[in-house]
């Protein structure tokens, strides 16, 4: 494949300029006005040479049948009258009506008819008429029976035909234009059912919105004041409780409202019960436990819970863990919230 590949390099790199480093400059820039100038004045010396080159060719004259059956298939007109396309054939006319001899016609030999006298013709000679006319075998020459060739006569086809077409197109879009003028009022009135019908479904569908907007609004309003009902009711509940025992679980008057702990506690916060007893300077805390209850830790509560852990060291050398107090104290609690 090397051998292939290399005489076919070393003979671009001879044609084509700056392929060999150690060519001069000079050379590969001679060597590329060369080339473009070829490729530039190439076309032109082609076209010269056919040019001046003689043309020995004949044309093969044109099959008779196809010329037959391009000619018949060619709609003609029956004022047009053909002739050849060359001006060397010409058309002979026919010969002209010999003089009839004098007495023919039952004068005398030798008379002269007077000076004001009509014409005299042969036998339908001057009369107007198909008679006329079929001696001369040429129609008078018009616009509309002139003397054409066969080339001609196609082209006047084509013409005729394409005439044919766009007056075709033409009655089309003028009829098409008829009946829309005829339909327009039918359809201007149907457009503006269509607008009316439009604006009453419209007018429709705000009224239909504006009164969902007032529903939502007036829903959200009662849920709005069942829900400070609700808040004022559970809170008025806890204030109770509170007040009478010292501890409320929260859990329950949540279940009551149909909430959870989590929104009593947040209203019990947000109410201000845990700082009631700061502001009053009592010795007492108020705290919400984890197990959702809101008691008051005060000095009854706590001497019980001490003297309940002193009874329960006592039985174990001493003991008592944060647990196990704790545990004292919510017994306390909850003995006192039974109370």
């Amino acid at each position: 494949m090397a051998a292939i590949l290399s005489p076919i390099r070393a003979l671009l790199n001879l044609l084509l300029p700056f392929t060999d480093k150690n060519t001069p400059l000079v050379q590969d820039l001679i060597h590329t006005i060369v080339l473009c100038g070829t490729l530039y004045f190439a076309p032109q010396l082609v076209e010269l040479y056919h040019s001046r080159k003689p043309s020995h060719i004949v044309p093969e004259p044109p099959d008779p049948e196809e010329t037959e059956g391009t000619q018949e298939d060619l709609p003609r007109d029956d004022g047009w009258v053909l002739q050849p396309d060359t001006e060397d054939e010409a058309v002979e006319r026919p010969p002209p009506a010999p003089t009839p001899p004098p007495g023919q016609n039952g004068e005398p030999a030798g008379w002269l008819p007077p000076d004001d006298a009509p014409p005299q013709f042969l036998d339908g000679e001057g009369e107007a008429g198909p008679a006329n006319f079929a001696d001369n075998d040429r129609p008078r020459p018009t616009p509309a029976n002139r003397t054409v060739g066969a080339k001609k006569a196609k082209s006047l086809a084509r013409k005729d035909q394409r005439r044919a077409y766009h007056e075709f197109h033409r009655q089309q879009a003028e009829l098409r234009r008829q009946e829309e003028a005829k339909e327009a009022p039918a359809r201007e009135a149907a457009l503006l059912a269509e607008k009316q019908r439009r604006a009453e479904v419209e007018k429709e569908i705000q009224e239909n919105a504006r009164k969902e907007r007032e529903r939502k609004k007036e829903e959200e309003r009662k849920e709005q004041e069942e829900e400070s009902k609700r808040r004022e009711r559970a809170l008025r509940t806890v204030r109770e409780l509170f007040e009478k025992k010292g501890a409320v679980d929260l859990g329950d008057v949540a279940w009551k409202e149909d909430k959870n702990s989590l929104w009593i506690e947040r209203l019990v916060r947000a109410s201000g019960l845990l700082s009631q007893a700061s502001k009053r300077g009592e010795s007492t805390h108020i705290m919400i436990t984890g197990g959702g209850w809101l008691v008051r830790i005060d000095e009854d509560l706590m001497r019980q819970a001490y003297t309940d852990a002193i009874a329960f060291g006592n039985k174990r050398d001493g003991k008592v863990s944060f647990s196990e107090l704790g545990g004292m104290l919510e017994k306390a609690v909850r003995a006192r919230a039974k109370a």
